[in-house]
């Protein structure tokens, strides 16, 4: 147990930078070190997981009140309320009302999965092959249909799912785009692409961070009271965020939104821009649905986003099998630890340690950018060192870099996401054309 807890500080480590710069989230974050990541036991790549993730919405809370950058859509009501708040000179309140509602929603988060984690085995009953091929269905079709360019998304989704197709299925030994050529035959490598098609485009778009004068002023004992003056509004955040997350379909963006939303409506007469209520339910929507969304991979082995869909790939390659005989006592004996420690390290980080945190802004922009490149070059490259297939690797990157370029001012989750589960949908779907034979 001890040895995997360990993976805790690195995830946190990584979980900060993924916060804090722009762009570079939980999935870039897991394809730059997809080398150190297969080198892991399936649980300390859990471990690493849930510890990366949700110190990032933490950290990602506070490059969005400071900055007013969003790191991720879950960031777009900290963006709006967290960032007025600082500009009215209450940025303190914000970054604490949004640490402490982050930490008590998952908390009860855990507290509320626990009062029906015994009918999840009998939920898992009446799941079968055609039930999981249309939530799977559904979320890809979800994913293309909320997006700013809906028509794109689905091209791109469309495109995701025949760069999955290339290569030879081990079903039915069917091929296709292999022209051939032996290394194609393997498929496209999943770094290669999804580094070309998803990291490199987000690269592009580094935003700086300015702020010559960073003022985060915390009386702890002050804080705490004013959270405690509107708990009601966290305990709404969270009964939304789970229940959100937990739906098939939905992501923490949804949940923090949604929240935020409400908790909008719910304050209608006295709501002006710069509200702690409404950022507090939604910050603590985030993090409640962060868990709760996690649920649906462990017990059904559906991913619901692309880092989800990452680490299911990465963990059935070590043996373990999301959503196949899911034991309830294992997940509450291995994982809540891990949710419980994450938590009550990052809450420190993200209230009266944030000033330094924030210290991240002094490293240029372009200077960040560029070593980041590097470090998606050499990922690349060790991770075809394994396969001896190094260079295949590298040529597939450099091929599919023009790619996206071209799709840099588009959100390209759609195609990667296709991509990381194209093989699940087609087991899926000979499963079911061999039913209805």
């Amino acid at each position: 147990m001890l040895e995997n807890l360990v993976f805790i500080v690195p995830g946190m480590v990584v979980g900060v930078f993924a916060g804090f710069m722009p762009g570079i989230g939980i999935f870039a974050s897991m394809m730059l070190l997809l080398p150190f990541l297969t080198d892991l036991s399936a649980m300390q790549l859990l471990t690493f997981y849930i510890a990366l993730a949700s110190t990032t919405q933490y950290v990602g809370s506070i490059t969005a009140t400071v900055f007013g950058l969003p790191g991720e859509a879950s960031s777009i009501p900290a963006v709006r309320e967290g960032h007025a708040m600082y500009k009215q000179g209450r940025g303190s309140y914000a970054i604490s009302g949004a640490a402490i509602g982050s930490f008590l929603g998952s908390v009860l988060v855990i507290g509320i999965v626990s009062m029906f984690v015994g009918l999840l085995d009998d939920v898992y009953k009446i799941y079968n092959t055609k039930v999981m091929a249309v939530i799977l269905f559904t979320v890809t079709a979800i994913m293309c249909l909320t997006a700013k360019h809906k028509f794109i998304a689905v091209l791109l989704g469309t495109f995701g799912y025949f760069l999955g197709l290339v290569g030879c299925r081990n079903i039915d030994d069917f091929c296709f785009g292999t022209f051939n050529n032996p290394d194609l035959t393997t498929g496209l490598p999943l770094i290669s692409v999804l580094c070309a098609l998803y990291v490199f485009p987000q690269l592009l778009k580094g935003s700086d961070m300015k702020a010559d004068n960073i003022n985060l002023d915390f009386d702890i004992v002050v804080h705490i009271k004013e959270f405690f003056k509107n708990i009601s509004s966290s305990i709404r955040g969270t009964v939304i965020g789970f229940c959100a997350g937990f739906t098939p379909g939905v992501s923490t963006a949804v949940s923090a939104n949604l929240a935020y939303a409400i908790e909008k409506w719910w304050n209608r007469k006295t709501y002006k821009l710069g509200d702690y209520r409404s950022l507090v339910s939604a910050e603590t929507a985030n993090n409640a649905g962060a868990f709760s969304c996690l649920l649906p991979l462990m017990v059904f082995g559906i991913p619901l986003v692309p880092s989800e869909a990452l680490l299911y790939e990465l963990a059935s390659v070590k043996g373990l099998i999301l959503g196949q005989e899911f034991d309830a006592t294992w997940f509450f004996t291995n994982l809540t630890p891990v949710l419980f420690i994450t938590n009550f390290v990052a809450v420190f980080l993200a209230w009266p340690l944030a000033k330094y945190v924030c210290y991240l802004h002094k490293i240029p922009s372009v200077v960040f950018r560029a070593i980041v490149f590097l470090l998606l070059i050499t990922s690349i490259y060790f991770s075809g060192i394994s396969s001896f297939s190094e260079w295949y690797y590298l040529t597939v990157f450099v091929c599919l870099m023009p790619v996206g370029y071209a799709l840099r001012n588009y959100d390209t989750l759609p195609l990667v996401f296709v991509f990381v589960i194209q093989s699940r949908l087609d087991v899926i779907a000979i499963s079911l054309g061999d039913l209805l034979k």
